[in-house]
């Protein structure tokens, strides 16, 4: 059951400026931002939100108003077949505005499940809109997050249309260690990734008993080992030649905006 808490900044509501960089982060590597912007976006946020594993923060077809930054925790976005099979096209980390788009849209073509606790902060689009008029420059930034978005996913039809088993998996984990690195995410090539080998199977479309058995073909080639939610990379040059892996797709350079 999703619980709502009081803004997470401060105990007396809208709290002070520099709690809001951490949550930042991901903006920040691609833009600079002053604290007048940051200010603009934390007076923006609204309420927070608690998901437990499995429930969704949005579903597909619901009519929603806000739009959701990530906190803490991991969520995917997701389809479902008529039949129960699930694809999941995106994992969404601490930092990412999950449903951006759903600013233009108001009603999402997917659902957005957390897969693992997951705390969110909640953008009204009505907030959004007058935080647009006051800045185009983060009117232009926010524009970018949903492009790095789009980007992201023409890159999951590519591993999954033209790349291996082995290719597909090792691509996820580069793809999630260099935006988890991102955040402060990782320590030592090592990041926590709460997710099931069916799950994995899920992103990749693989069964499950076809990810454990590229697991153990990765682990065997001393380049990853994935266990107990952590994943663990021995190689990382090596990892990357097998993947195929360029992080040009996920414009992490710092820009003008």
């Amino acid at each position: 059951m999703k619980q709502h808490e009081r803004d997470p900044f401060d105990s007396a509501g809208r709290g002070s400026l520099p709690d809001i960089w951490k949550f930042l982060a991901s903006i920040r590597t691609r833009f600079a931002l002053s604290e007048t912007e940051a200010g603009l976006l934390k007076n923006a946020m609204c309420e927070t939100a608690v998901f437990a594993p499995g429930e969704y923060l949005v579903r597909e077809g619901e009519r929603i108003h806000y739009s959701s930054l990530i906190l803490e925790g991991f969520a995917c976005r997701c389809k479902d077949s008529q039949d129960g099979e699930r694809q999941i096209m995106e994992i969404q980390i601490p930092g990412d505005f999950v449903d951006l788009h759903s600013y233009p849209l108001e009603v999402l073509d997917h659902g957005i499940c957390a897969m693992s606790d997951c705390r969110i902060v909640k953008f009204m689009h009505t907030d959004i809109s007058r935080l647009i008029d006051e800045s185009p420059r983060l009117a232009r930034i926010l524009w970018f997050a949903t492009m790095v978005d789009a980007s992201i996913h023409r890159e999951w039809i590519m591993n999954i249309g033209s790349r291996s088993g082995k290719a597909r998996i090792a691509h996820l984990f580069c793809e999630l260690y260099s935006r988890c690195e991102v955040v402060g995410l990782t320590t030592d090539h090592t990041f926590w990734l709460p997710l099931t080998q069916t799950q994995i199977g899920e992103c990749l479309g693989f069964t499950q008993m076809h990810v454990n058995r590229m697991l153990k073909e990765l682990r065997e080639m001393n380049l990853v080992t994935f266990q107990t939610q952590r994943v663990q990379i021995h190689d990382w040059d090596g990892l990357c030649e097998l993947a195929e892996f360029d992080p040009a797709y996920l414009y992490l350079t710092r820009r003008e905006a």
